[in-house]
């Protein structure tokens, strides 16, 4: 007999998920492949996605958990990865990104605070009791792109003219 959850859960791992929220730490790109990660045996892209409460909620009843804080504070955040390379071996590439307009992407790097919408795979793994369902990256729609400003912290200073040092 198979159970209710069961059907959901077969049903989320077969069809392509879709969410909505705050683009943080997007590496995307081609270029931007994570290569070294002390913690991973594998080559990935990456996103972090803030949601909002409502957001949150529908994809905790979908199957997903959210990221949690010091593995114990629950947060408005989903991590989404895309390995380079599939568990069969075949080359995966990085995850397709369009404009709103579903146009090619090339504004450059996506910014913390990009509205985005990511489509992903859910899919059930060893850990899916304790950390929900893994979410493998297929491709971000950038609804209202954020640019990219670098971690040299300068924009965050206004201009005040000429300085004098006094001593």
């Amino acid at each position: 007999m198979v159970s209710f959850i069961t059907i959901i859960l077969l049903s989320i791992r077969t069809n392509k998920m879709i969410a909505t929220g705050i683009a943080q730490w997007a590496k995307i790109l081609p270029h931007q492949l994570v290569t070294e990660d002390q913690y991973k045996d594998y080559n990935y892209w990456s996103i972090d996605l803030e949601v909002t409460d409502k957001e949150k909620k529908r994809l905790i009843k979908e199957g997903l958990r959210p990221y949690h804080k010091d593995g114990e504070v629950e947060t408005n955040i989903f991590k989404f990865q895309r390995k380079e390379v599939s568990g069969k071996g075949n080359e995966l590439g990085a995850p397709t990104i369009v404009d709103a307009n579903k146009n090619p992407w090339g504004n450059g790097e996506i910014g913390n605070g990009s509205q985005v919408k990511l489509s992903f795979f859910a899919y059930e793994h060893a850990m899916t009791k304790k950390f929900g369902l893994g979410k493998a990256l297929n491709a971000v729609q950038v609804i209202d792109h954020v640019e990219y400003q670098g971690g040299t912290g300068i924009n965050e200073f206004e201009a005040v003219g000429e300085v004098v040092e006094e001593f």
